[in-house]
């Protein structure tokens, strides 16, 4: 049955809450990622189910497994390394000079998911979700709840706020005559210890937790468009440090080494998104977001997105789009071997540098019968540090 004009803005308009769309369904999907110049690779196939309990309970299950592989860029010694099959290979010689050039490593990410939403009278909503990944040096865990609730009668306007923690677990290794720094309110200097043995490779788990908040109106403008807006804040702490990062101190000089890089144990987030919709004839709708966030890392980030979709027929939607995404470099951040000397915080990781981006996107959505319907996307992402990538989707879904 074709939807009047007005539900279908409300239904995409508020197409964040899963449970408005009460169907039962399973998905069956896979993903492939590729960077070039050998970079990272990701397989990933994945399994999801929703299920109604009457009108006023769901359930759902995600599941998904990812085989990564490649190579990330990273200064190392120009002697020999030990040739470690993981990302965290160790320097086994720390003298002579330093390149950046990529480290192999391979793992495997196993997580699942498991949500449910309680529906009530007015239909407001109350969404509740658990979470779990695991690698061979990283373990996470969050939970998250949600709620939504619709301010007026007609449903024109919802006002929700979300709230989650995650905690963290990641082992870490040392590399050959390297070290870290403690920051704490006694002490700030970089040391060795007996909990980073370099030589042996002996490891030590370190913890992290993060907090997100969010809040959010939607409001349905008119009969062909609707606006929502989110404000959102995000508090870490612990070790936030990449583990497989190095730097390079005291370059050409008597103390010059290779260490860990280091990073601060706190770090404080917030921003804002807005996301507006719009219906042009029948066929057609446009999909804008801007996102805006800032750091006390000092790191500014801008991402603007537009996706269009267009309803060929009552069994073919095609999809296309772009992103664009900018940000400034965090304050210890910094490529060059000859700049780090005895600073707290030190970083050479690109994902903390200035750069832009763009992602192209396409997609095409096929209905084979009313119980069943295919979707297949492409993603080509180019940065302006160099990096490129392409991201394949390919699944069906099934409704029972």
């Amino acid at each position: 049955m074709q939807l009047n004009r007005l539900s279908l803005i409300t239904i995409l308009a508020l197409s964040t809450h899963a449970s408005l769309h009460a169907e039962n369904y399973v998905t069956v999907d896979f993903l492939q990622y590729n960077e070039n110049d050998n970079r990272v690779a990701v397989s990933a196939p994945s399994v999801s189910a929703a299920y109604d309990i009457g009108t006023d309970f769901s359930v759902r299950a995600d599941f998904v497994n990812d085989a990564i592989t490649g190579a990330t860029p990273v200064w190392q010694s120009d002697a020999l390394t030990d040739g470690g099959s993981g990302a965290s290979g160790r320097v086994v010689n720390n003298t002579g000079d330093y390149v950046y050039k990529n480290q192999s490593f391979n793992d495997v990410r196993n997580a699942w998911s498991i949500g449910a939403t309680r529906r009530f009278e007015n239909r407001d909503e109350l969404n509740v979700g658990i979470n779990y990944s695991r690698e061979s040096d990283y373990d996470s865990k969050s939970i998250s709840l949600d709620y939504m609730h619709y301010t007026d009668a007609s449903h024109n306007r919802s006002i929700n706020f979300g709230i989650s923690g995650a905690f963290d677990e990641i082992l870490v290794k040392s590399i050959a005559n390297g070290g870290k720094y403690r920051d704490d309110d006694d002490d700030k200097s970089y040391y060795k210890d007996d909990d980073y043995d370099s030589e042996s490779g002996a490891s030590q788990k370190e913890t992290s937790n993060t907090i997100n908040l969010q809040l959010g109106v939607n409001q349905i403008l008119n009969e062909t468009s609707s606006l929502k807006v989110d404000a959102f804040a995000v508090l870490s702490a612990g070790y936030l440090t990449n583990p497989h990062q190095r730097v390079v101190r005291n370059y050409n000089s008597a103390f010059q080494s290779l260490g860990d890089e280091s990073r601060p144990d706190k770090r404080t987030a917030y921003g804002v998104a807005l996301k507006h919709i719009v219906l042009l004839g029948d066929s057609v709708s446009l999909n804008s977001n801007y996102r805006y966030y800032t750091d006390d890392w000092q790191i500014n980030s801008h991402t603007l997105e537009e996706n269009a979709y267009y309803e060929a027929s009552k069994n073919l939607t095609l999809g296309a789009g772009v992103r664009y995404y900018t940000q400034t470099a965090a304050s210890f951040y910094n490529a060059s071997k000859e700049h780090f000397t005895d600073e707290i915080y030190a970083s050479s990781d690109q994902r903390l540098s200035q750069f832009n981006a763009l992602t192209y996107k396409g997609s095409v959505d096929y209905k084979i019968s009313d119980n069943l319907s295919y979707n297949l996307g492409a993603e080509f992402y180019e940065q302006s540090t160099g990096l490129k990538a392409t991201m394949i989707t390919t699944g069906a879904k099934y409704h029972f």
